[in-house]
């Protein structure tokens, strides 16, 4: 990512209200019975940490990466509130790798960078899993949003086809377009 997407996301973030709000992804709390009770996760471009913070109260060790200081520090602040704790790492997703076979869990929500595929794919542990939540080209209908940050039409299912697709959902409802995936690693 570039300065300008550091900016933009500082920009962004630095009210003390939370864009996305303090609780996790509603794909997140849907599939909570998926999940384990423990073990290594990661929150892909975490940002104001919702979903870190949801993970590490379900007993995993999260790390959260984003480009954004000021996200990190609000996420660092709601695991306090939520009295839990998460590690947060400042990270350029563009050209930071994700560690091989380290995590039980992968959590990527609102981001959409299609070079970290194969990453996510090698940092799950065999068994792990992946709960990937972005946008798809139908939102272009309802946003000014580049082409290049949504989805194709079943790409995550092509994307992780090697997986175990345990629930997968399209959404096209006005003004809301995104697809949904929990998978687990072979």
């Amino acid at each position: 990512m570039s300065l300008k997407d550091k900016e933009k996301w500082n920009s962004k973030y630095e009210a003390d209200e939370y864009i996305t709000g303090k609780e996790p992804s509603r794909w997140l709390q849907e599939n909570v019975s998926l999940l384990a009770s423990s073990g290594k996760a990661i929150d892909i471009a975490g940002g104001e940490g919702r979903n870190s913070v949801f993970a590490a109260s379900r007993g995993y060790e999260v790390t959260c990466l984003d480009i954004s200081e000021n996200g990190l520090r609000k996420a660092q602040a709601l695991a306090q509130e939520k009295n839990t704790k998460i590690t947060t790492v400042f990270a350029d997703l563009d050209s930071d790798s994700l560690k091989v076979n380290e995590y039980d869990l992968v959590l990527c929500f609102n981001f959409l960078e299609r070079s970290l595929f194969p990453g996510i794919c090698k940092a799950l542990k065999p068994g792990g899993l992946l709960f990937y939540e972005t946008f798809t080209v139908d939102y272009l209908k309802y946003s000014s949003f580049k082409k290049e940050w949504v989805l194709e039409a079943n790409e995550l299912l092509q994307a992780f086809s090697g997986f175990r697709i345990l629930r997968y959902q399209e959404v096209d409802e006005n003004p809301k377009a995104f697809a949904s995936l929990v998978a687990q690693k072979p």
